[in-house]
């Protein structure tokens, strides 16, 4: 690599800068800035993060996340710049709270950073929504957090296929988390929590509308009063258990409770410590479509096939039905032998699709569903 000067590149070029002035035009200086770690502010209401979560900042997981940015910034390791925005003399962050957080944990605990690098952004506040999409701390967006960027392209005039194009994915994807805006507060701060998925919870609130609350939440209290009976049931055991130890140690007699004094350091060699098991944390509440189920009972699944068969078999009779007469009082249909026929067969296959499906969990019944799928295979069930 030369310039037309006929300068050559020499053993001492260990930088860019130096390189640059023996470029071609193949490397240019951008805008590169330094602030204080003092200067970064994270903005109310900007970032999705953890939208309608309660405290999403002292979530388990969201701390080791930082935790091990913090880490990274003691050990001098490197750490993507934090993208900001200048706004009214004041650094607004735009990519990067986990990592600002991180940051300062990390002079809080005695690492001395004066500056850090920072990236400027430019543009609207759109393209600032689609950065928090496209670039961010390495820890994906939820559905929640996703909507919420989605909705704020909506507000400003982008059209579902505009969004799609910019963050790579497709309009499906879209259109179909948006709605989730839609959900009452309640629903959504238990997908913030993680307590429910948003797929089950839109699901639940598509068919049972605000009642989805009540299910969900009744579904919770099952959940704790089953945790809380099964640490009663631990704690019992355990008390069973030093109990019958005590009273198999008889006490001593004087003349050898003196001796045991005596002998000190030795008794406590020779006599493990009575080790109790230490109480397991209580498992994170976490609802699936099983739980709801028990409480609303389960929906009816009709099959595709079901489906398709239903909608050819009216099809068929629709002539018919078109020629319905009104007799007196009464309606009356006329049915050749294969239309009642087929009213018949139309009439079983939605009573079969109605049954509720067996516990998978009783083993009888497991029997009885491999019994179902092998006579279906079989060809016994009705076509």
């Amino acid at each position: 690599m030369s310039k037309d000067n006929g300068k050559a590149i020499g053993g001492g070029i260990n930088s860019l800068s130096k390189l640059r002035n023996y470029s071609e035009g193949g490397i240019s200086r951008g805008d590169s800035f330094s602030a204080e770690p003092s200067l970064l502010i994270e903005e109310d209401g900007f970032n999705s993060r953890g939208a309608f979560a309660l405290d999403y900042w002292a979530r388990p997981d969201v701390v080791a996340h930082i935790r091990g940015f913090a880490e990274s910034y003691k050990a001098g390791r490197f750490v993507p710049p934090i993208v900001v925005i200048v706004r009214n003399g004041e650094i607004l962050v735009r990519d990067g709270a986990h990592r600002r957080r991180g940051l300062m944990l990390a002079i809080s605990e005695g690492a001395v950073i004066e500056k850090i690098h920072v990236v400027e952004q430019k543009g609207d506040e759109a393209e600032q929504a689609k950065l928090v999409l496209t670039a961010n701390d390495g820890r994906p967006l939820s559905p929640l957090e996703r909507a919420v960027q989605y909705g704020k392209l909506t507000a400003w005039g982008w059209t579902v296929a505009r969004i799609a194009k910019e963050v790579n994915r497709t309009s499906e994807h879209v259109r179909t988390t948006l709605p989730l805006l839609e959900l009452p507060i309640a629903l959504k701060q238990l997908i913030a929590e993680d307590v429910i998925k948003a797929t089950l919870a839109m699901s639940l609130y598509n068919e049972h509308g605000t009642k989805a609350v009540e299910l969900v939440n009744e579904a919770i209290a099952l959940q704790e009063i089953e945790q809380a009976q099964e640490t009663t049931e631990l704690e019992l055991a355990l008390k069973d258990l030093t109990s019958g130890l005590d009273s198999t140690q008889a006490p001593a007699p004087a003349a050898e409770a003196g001796a045991a004094i005596e002998a000190g350091a030795a008794v406590d060699a020779v006599t493990p410590a009575l080790q109790v098991p230490a109480e397991e944390p209580r498992k994170k509440i976490k609802i699936t479509g099983k739980h709801v189920q028990k409480l609303a009972g389960a929906a009816p699944k009709i099959s595709k096939k079901t489906a398709e068969f239903v909608h050819k078999g009216f099809a068929q009779l629709g002539q018919t039905i078109d020629k319905i007469t009104l007799q007196g009082d009464h309606f009356v249909m006329k049915l050749t032998a294969d239309e009642v026929e087929l009213l018949k067969e139309i009439k079983a296959q939605l009573a079969a699709a109605s049954k509720p499906e067996p516990d998978a969990k009783d083993p009888a019944q497991v029997e009885l569903l491999e019994q179902a799928e092998a006579e279906s295979q079989a060809g016994v069930t009705l076509q």
